[in-house]
């Protein structure tokens, strides 16, 4: 709905597909997006450049010069005797009386200064990259990033709390993934999280295998109700997309940008990571999590990844 700060109907973030033209090959690159709030009482939601200063109110609480008797099918006199006019908090005749009757009054929750302004607005700096040379044209490559900042619901709004982005990934056998995340050290030092204050840092473990019977058999790694990752031994570690043992050794400890000093809450590691284009050769579901950011409150960093075989 209009105005609505939050998930869709499907349950997600509000999102939008770009296709990216093949020629566009950028390092430096710009995108700038805004969050406007539009109002229905005003013309074109209120971003009519007819609607300016100049309708100002002369002082608090007086009426502006926007005219919206005539949505209501009123005359601008009767439409004054009943408050329908664009000001702060007015206050309505909503049913229409003969002199001398009873009235009811209600007064409606408006801050002029909220209606039809940009709310919000961002800029980011991205870079295009072009396809590598080995990839074929036809392949398809998904991108899995991290979202969110550091810190509570409520230190974190409008943004959103840590989560991987799209944290359901479904893919198929042949295709490649390309797993890359960036961080900060500047966020506010009061935000609530693990590791050092003002730090961003992620990873990603395969969950551990699940230790009850839940009557049905699942072709899964990893449980979502489970907060501990899978074990390792000195010569074998967990399967997690059919990955080589060194892959997963980076996604876990940030390698090479770790720098092997404070490394249980990964305060060592760089602020970026890529661990580059991984094909995918092994069909089934992996659930994985950070285990930093996991925090068992509120803050639930947690993933899945479907890869489907090629006849699916």
């Amino acid at each position: 709905r209009d105005n609505h700060h939050g998930n869709n109907m499907d349950g997600f973030m509000n999102s939008y597909n770009w296709t990216i033209p093949e020629d566009w090959v950028e390092e430096k690159c710009v995108i700038r997006l805004r969050y406007n709030i539009t109002a229905g009482e005003l013309s074109d939601g209120g971003f009519d450049p007819a609607i300016n200063a100049s309708l100002n109110a002369e002082k608090d609480d007086a009426p502006t010069g926007i005219e919206i008797a005539s949505i209501y099918g009123l005359d601008k006199e009767e439409a004054v005797a009943r408050g329908y006019q664009f000001q702060q908090d007015p206050v309505l005749h909503i049913f229409k009386f003969n002199e001398g009757d009873a009235e009811i009054k209600l007064e409606i929750n408006i801050n002029t200064n909220q209606f039809g302004r940009t709310f919000e607005d961002r800029s980011h700096v991205f870079e295009i990259r072009k396809r590598p040379d080995d990839i074929s044209a036809s392949a398809k490559i998904h991108n899995l990033n991290v979202r969110g900042k550091r810190g509570n619901i409520v230190q974190t709004y409008p943004g959103v709390e840590y989560d991987f982005q799209p944290n359901r990934l479904e893919a198929n056998e042949g295709d490649y993934v390309h797993i890359q995340w960036t961080g900060a050290d500047s966020n506010p030092q009061n935000n609530a999280g693990q590791g050092r204050a003002g730090t961003d840092r992620n990873n990603m473990l395969v969950l551990r295998e699940r230790t009850w019977d839940n009557g049905f058999v699942e072709d899964a790694h990893g449980c979502f109700a489970c907060n501990y990752p899978e074990v390792w031994t000195k010569n074998t570690s967990p399967n997690f997309l059919g990955l080589a043992r060194e892959d997963i050794m980076a996604l876990a400890f940030l390698t090479p940008t770790q720098n092997w000093g404070d490394m249980d809450e990964l305060d060592d590691a760089g602020t970026y990571f890529d661990l580059g284009l991984r094909k995918l050769t092994t069909s089934g579901i992996w659930r994985y999590l950070c285990t930093r950011n996991n925090n068992f409150t509120n803050r639930s960093q947690k993933g899945v990844l479907w890869v489907k075989p090629k006849s699916e």
